[in-house]
């Protein structure tokens, strides 16, 4: 990863492109922060990282977006069956395909697909959000970035914190992003006087893929539209790091259009990931 940040192409790796929750970096981060998580390897070449809970004398196993292959084939009922197979006694598994799950009986659906936005940093700007980075760039606000500190006390995760509540989503441990940051895959983008900043994001790296993690604005950012303005640097500069596909999280047309009109004029495309289902 610091290869990657100070401009020098990095060996080609086989990880490179899979989902965020199957890189080695982040299982390292949940192991650091005290979680069960099994590596899985399948025979095809194939792998896991499996999320283990205790509860009593039962293990709640949780495969999200995976198995993962080099080749981003998806997986096929026997490739799940060998994970269970892996797992410890008396396991129930749940997976949470980054793809469309087989269709078979021995899978029951519980929870129905997301569909996330996907930005191949070659895309184009549509032209409407093009013009309002344009109006964005006027304000000339300063814009910094640089690694993450590995400090779960953090301003921006303070900041998290005080936005999940009010918005009543719940958000990643302080302690699991800052395992992120100890490893040198978390990076910030601030907008605004260093004593003083209106809006930032945090990215995690992992591989040629990024994923935009947290974004916080205050009402002088808003009227900045620094939002925007950060956006689009951060992924100027994880172009040049050499990440091709950046992951914008969730969208969802029904509840909320505006923030998926947002992530969509970037030139980002929708993906309709797996459903949530119990491996029989």
């Amino acid at each position: 990863m610091r290869a990657m940040m100070d401009g020098v192409a990095t060996p080609v790796s086989e990880m490179d492109h899979v989902p965020l929750q199957q890189h080695p970096a982040h299982a390292a981060a949940l192991r650091a922060i005290g979680a069960g998580v099994l590596a899985v390897a399948l025979p095809d070449g194939g792998r896991a990282n499996v999320l283990l809970r205790r509860f009593g004398p039962l293990t709640l196993a949780l495969l999200p977006r995976g198995p993962v292959w080099a080749d981003g084939r998806a997986p096929n009922l026997d490739d799940l069956r060998a994970v269970r197979h892996a797992l410890p006694a008396r396991s129930i598994l749940l997976v949470n395909g980054d793809t469309a799950l087989p269709a078979t009986p021995r899978l029951l659906p519980l929870v129905t697909p997301q569909t996330i936005a996907e930005w191949d940093l070659r895309a184009a700007l549509h032209q409407k959000w093009r013009n309002r980075l344009a109006r964005a760039e006027r304000a000339h606000l300063p814009i910094c970035h640089r690694a993450m500190p590995p400090d779960p006390a953090h301003w921006l995760l303070q900041r998290e914190a005080t936005q999940a509540r009010q918005r009543r989503y719940r958000p990643w441990p302080p302690a699991l992003l800052a395992a992120h940051a100890a490893q040198g895959t978390a990076h910030l983008f601030v907008a605004g006087p260093t004593q003083a900043p209106v809006a930032a994001m945090l990215f995690l790296l992992t591989g040629r893929r990024a994923t935009y993690q947290i974004g916080w604005v205050n009402a002088d950012g808003r009227s900045a539209d620094a939002h925007r303005l950060l956006l689009w640097q951060a992924a100027r500069t994880l172009r040049e790091w050499g990440t091709t596909l950046l992951e914008l999280g969730t969208i969802d047309t029904d509840t909320a259009p505006g923030l998926a009109r947002y992530k969509l004029g970037t030139g980002a495309r929708p993906r309709v990931l797996g459903a949530t289902a119990l491996v029989m």
